[in-house]
């Protein structure tokens, strides 16, 4: 069984009382060609209101007033309920709720189980516990209504094939109850059922963002909800961007990194666009600051971090430049670096890798562990400073824009913020949203990592009025048009090139089951704010990489394999004449690309490294299947004078493939011999060799020689 948990408690977060007002909700919203709908006929009470409620007090480490009547609740905290329930119901959100109303319980359960679930088990692997809607009414003549609960946990047994969702519902309080989902076999049913008792046939989830709760509904510090499993973390790190946004998460895509010998990706990729201030995430001290060749992090920093017993280590990788040197102490949310694409990266990203000394995850190399755990909920201001209060007005970035200190141009810039970047704003709402879009108007705005700054007013939208950027960011296999419209037909508006961070608009969990698949095409927003259609089978996330064309080249000299299509990028691996090459992207334009100087084909080699090859260089395969690879005429075999790791690339910061023991003889795959028989021997020197096994990679040329050793 896979159990995924938060520390969130029913019965200790949970409010005790039941959901039953002693008022009726009177909100009306005019629904488009449809006449209008009350909101107390979408959801029961204020269930809505009271689970996002009660997740605010969680977040805030708060407990939840122990009333356990609703006449005994202050008028304040109803009045937020209130506000709550309202932000719960926002036109989308009812649209939604009204969409799965109108579907048949058997497509309510299908689409719960394919969308809803791997949703659900993301965020859930977050620590976050989740607010979602338990969709109880199935078709227009059904008296039921839906509700709203929290989702604590997910046990997952059957390899899937059953699926139990922990629940505080607050309909039913002081309970821990159970949403179940079984798939049945060989009849390819699925069934949902609630341990209540009432009838469920499936769930989606409801967006959720926290607000700080307002200094009256706050109980002192000694009476703070103890965290379990948050406590009992031995440190607790600060976010080291200032988006939120997880390109890609730990242990994930084991396709991509089993060539490099490890199960998964290791660690989180952060998103951060080219020149993004990027943070220290705790106090410590810099053990290494620099760009190793054909490191696959690039310039990197590495810091050394000590709480009480535990000795712990971050790596921020794909940098383009740093501020820190070896030896050097930092402080928690000190600026070490800046963002982007270096090394084995394909996208600007911050790559982020935690170590703690004597812990292991099964596969990865000693102390790798998953960061998201953590990382904090919270933002953590990087001083203390006196803000004006949150305005409770949600904007985002329109394009990739400066965080600047003060209401102006001519003032410093604190950092660059990603188009697509969700910021709350400070100060007088009604103010502040007078100003949103106005030319020459400044908003002072709060990153999601909690740091403070003026942003142009005109470069961003108010996320209540307009279609919201997701957390899912993509980037182009290949040079990609931008549409008007979700089709061919439609205008193109601007050409995307393969590096060109793209924000979803939307919800990133549908966007995600389009991601690869013909015919579906997803909205999005580029760093120059350009909006438009792509076509989801042509763009990926990072750690993935395009769709086989069906279309094989050959190899006719050694052929580096790049991390991009650049002579000056990173070295994966080497191709050797005979080697077929698997060809990725759209098959008619990598077909015209064969042959023509300066193009680039992204391939896959029998070992399943993915990267860029020189498509000067490479020839169309005559038939499915090419030769066998084959070293060069004549042949050169080399000896370990010790037992060596063997590297997916020439740096001995590379994951190690395979090890060689001392005389084990090793077959060098490089075309030439010469230049391979000089590098025996020699500091700083690589040589690219295949045991008898078939296993290929970089040895140290330092630790060969060129006859058995006695």
């Amino acid at each position: 069984m896979v159990t995924i948990s938060t520390e969130f408690s029913a019965e200790q977060h949970g409010f005790r009382f039941p959901n039953r007002f002693p008022f009726a909700f009177p909100t009306r919203y005019a629904l488009p060609y449809a006449g209008e709908v009350a909101l107390q006929d979408v959801l029961p009470g204020m269930a809505g209101g009271v689970c996002y409620t009660a997740l605010d007090y969680f977040l805030a480490g708060q407990n939840v007033p122990r009333a356990a009547r609703t006449e005994d609740l202050s008028e304040r905290l109803l009045t937020y309920i209130a506000e709550r329930h309202l932000d719960s119901l926002s036109l989308a959100n009812v649209f939604q709720i009204i969409e799965w109303s109108m579907l048949d319980a058997g497509e309510i359960a299908a689409r719960a189980s394919r969308l809803e679930i791997p949703r659900l088990r993301r965020w859930l692997r977050r620590g976050t516990p989740a607010a979602i809607v338990i969709a109880r009414r199935a078709g227009m003549n059904s008296s039921l209504q839906n509700t709203v609960a929290v989702a604590l946990r997910m046990d997952i047994t059957g390899g899937g094939r059953r699926v139990d969702i922990a629940l505080y519902d607050p309909d039913h309080p002081g309970e821990t109850l159970t949403l179940t989902m079984r798939r049945r076999r060989g009849a390819g049913r699925i069934a949902f059922s609630e341990s209540s008792g009432e009838v469920a046939h499936g769930f989606f989830l409801l967006p959720y963002a926290p607000r700080d709760l307002p200094p009256e509904l706050r109980t002192t510090l000694a009476e703070a909800v103890a965290f379990g499993a948050r406590e009992t973390l031995p440190f607790v790190l600060q976010w080291p961007v200032d988006s939120r946004r997880i390109n890609q998460e730990f242990n994930v895509n084991p396709q991509f990194y089993r060539p490099f010998g490890l199960p998964g990706h290791e660690g989180l990729d952060l998103y951060a666009n080219t020149g993004a201030s990027v943070y220290a995430a705790a106090d410590g001290d810099v053990i290494a600051a620099g760009a190793p060749k054909n490191h696959p992090y690039g310039l990197h920093v590495r810091i050394t971090h000590r709480a009480g017993d535990t000795t712990y280590h971050t790596i921020y990788g794909h940098l383009s430049k740093i501020f820190v040197a070896a030896g050097q102490a930092v402080r928690a949310g000190q600026a070490i670096g800046l963002a982007d694409n270096t090394g084995n990266s394909f996208g600007s990203h911050l790559h982020f890798t935690l170590k703690i000394d004597g812990e292991t995850t099964p596969g990865f190399p000693p102390g790798i562990v998953d960061p998201l755990p953590f990382l904090s909920v919270s933002a953590i201001l990087p001083m203390p400073v006196a803000l004006p209060p949150d305005s409770g007005i949600r904007v985002f970035t329109l394009r990739d824009i400066n965080l600047r200190a003060g209401a102006g141009t001519e003032t410093d810039i604190l950092t660059g913020l990603p188009s697509g970047e969700t910021l709350s704003v400070l100060g007088d709402a009604a103010t502040a949203r007078g100003k949103i879009g106005v030319q020459d108007a400044w908003l002072q705005v709060l990153t999601a990592n909690g740091t403070p700054g003026w942003v142009a007013a005109w470069f961003v939208q108010d996320a209540a009025q307009a279609f919201p950027p997701s957390d899912l960011v993509v980037y182009p296999d290949d040079s990609l048009n931008l549409r008007a419209g979700p089709g061919t037909a439609f205008a193109v508006v601007a050409k995307m090139e393969p590096t060109t961070a793209l924000t979803v608009l939307g919800d990133g969990g549908i966007a995600r089951q389009k991601l690869g698949k013909g015919g579906e095409w997803l909205q999005v927003q580029s760093a120059e704010g350009e909006r438009g259609f792509v076509a989801a089978w042509f763009v990926h996330t990072t750690g993935e990489a395009a769709p086989a064309s069906g279309l094989t080249v050959s190899v006719p000299v050694q052929l580096n394999i790049r991390a991009r299509p650049s002579t000056e990028a990173n070295i994966l691996t080497v191709a050797v004449p005979g080697d077929s090459l698997a060809v990725l992207g759209e098959r008619d334009a990598a077909t015209a690309r064969i042959g023509v100087e300066g193009q680039w084909l992204q391939v896959q080699t029998k070992d399943g490294f993915c990267g860029w090859a020189a498509a000067w260089l490479v020839s169309i395969a005559p038939g499915e299947h090419s030769a066998p690879p084959s070293p060069a005429a004549g042949g050169l075999t080399v000896y370990p004078i010790d037992g060596i790791n063997v590297r997916a690339q020439p740096s001995v910061g590379s994951p190690r493939l395979f090890g060689a023991l001392r005389g084990e003889a090793l077959a060098v795959l490089e075309t030439d011999l010469v230049a391979a028989r000089k590098k025996v021997g020699q500091a700083e020197q690589w040589v690219f060799v295949e045991n008898a096994q078939g296993q290929r990679g970089w040895a140290a040329a330092w630790f060969l020689g060129l006859e058995r050793p006695g």
